[in-house]
């Protein structure tokens, strides 16, 4: 195994690859992960049979733990955003905080709509309902814009299902449950910093759109779109399982209650409930849609996404399995190096949300 400063230097380098592989040669994120697990492990000294099999048993292990989570949780979001459930919460949130607020509205409708949907997608769903508002209330586009996408960030980067802090959390092995509470939390300050920047933005750069949308409001608003407690219920109802069983976990006792949390609240389970109520509200609203669930149809589109999440979550669990390794120096007594792996296990979370740029 290399030295401290053979290790540093790799995850500089690693660090680097990653940067010109994805942004500036446009190559696809699972490659530039592999790319970068390899400078990091060859750089730090690591052997090659060592390197392969840290490689496929981080990799492999990553991919088991949440897989087959990643995948419901695309599912489910794109069951909500074909729905209208997306626009049904957002219209539900804006009543609640009036138009005068409606950029506030608009940060809480991203902070909620975010953690199944992914915010690229939010952000293009939800403009024409920040652009109209913008008419409507004379409130500068720039600060419905800044807000709307700070309240998609904020959760889209810390509260799981969304796959870039999942994938953060299977690496580093954190408690899902723990995760989404202290997720959602500081999410809910950063959105905040976002509105209040977003009103300054808004008086610096004033702009109102034109009216140039196809679609009246009146056609608009006789759209058909399902009720705010269906929209609501496939992503409340499995984080709510889900932090029922973490806090299950730190009761002593044994009992039947306990038992079925313990199921129920598994995050596969969880996110397999909240998909079956998406798409039972799915199919309400477009019965007509016969072929969703079939091999053309509207889940295998959302499952051909997840499996390239899978992919480039199971290459960043590759990098944590690397890291892994080299750790072993670090239990020989070298607490320099033991401090180098510690920020190479954040790393190799942080190198997911770089290659998952490259999907959005």
């Amino acid at each position: 195994m290399g030295s401290t400063v053979s290790v540093i230097l790799g995850l500089v380098l690693a660090v680097l690859v990653l940067v010109l592989f994805t942004v500036k040669l446009k190559i696809h994120p699972f490659f530039a992960l592999i790319a970068t697990s390899a400078t990091f492990a060859i750089v730090a000294g690591m052997n090659m049979q060592d390197m392969l099999s840290a490689f496929t048993s981080g990799m492999g292990g990553t991919i088991a733990d949440i897989g087959l989570v990643i995948a419901l949780g695309t599912v489910t979001g794109t069951l909500l955003e074909k729905s209208g459930a997306a626009e049904t919460m957002a219209k539900t949130i804006l009543k609640i905080t009036g138009k005068k607020h409606a950029a506030l509205g608009l940060a809480i409708t991203g902070y909620f709509v975010s953690i199944p949907v992914f915010c690229d997608s939010a952000f293009v769903l939800l403009s024409p309902i920040a652009r109209r508002l913008s008419k409507d209330t004379k409130i500068s586009m720039t600060t419905m814009a800044i807000s709307l996408a700070m309240g998609l960030h904020a959760t889209h980067m810390f509260v799981p299902p969304t796959p870039g802090p999942l994938a953060v959390a299977g690496i580093l092995n954190a408690d899902l449950g723990m995760v989404i509470l202290f997720g959602a939390l500081v999410s809910i300050p950063v959105m905040l910093v976002g509105y209040f920047a977003s009103l300054t933005a808004g008086k610096k750069y004033y702009y109102i759109p034109e009216d140039d949308s196809d679609v009246t409001e009146e056609e608009d608003e006789n759209a058909k779109l399902p009720s705010a407690l269906a929209s609501f219920m496939p992503i409340l109802v499995p984080i709510l399982l889900m932090l029922l069983k973490t806090v299950g976990d730190m009761v002593a006792s044994e009992n039947i209650l306990l038992s079925i949390l313990n199921v129920i609240g598994t995050p596969a389970v969880a996110l397999l409930i909240g998909m079956l109520l998406a798409a039972y509200t799915y199919h309400n609203i477009h019965p007509e849609d016969k072929l969703a669930w079939s091999f053309d149809g509207l889940v295998a589109d959302s499952l051909r996404t997840a499996g390239q999440i899978v992919l480039i979550v199971g290459a960043g669990g590759a990098f944590g399995g690397i890291c892994s390794g080299i750790a072993l120096a670090a239990a020989c007594g070298d607490p320099a190096l033991g401090a180098v792996y510690s920020a190479a296990g954040l790393c190799a979370g942080l190198f997911y949300q770089f290659g998952q740029l490259g999907i959005s």
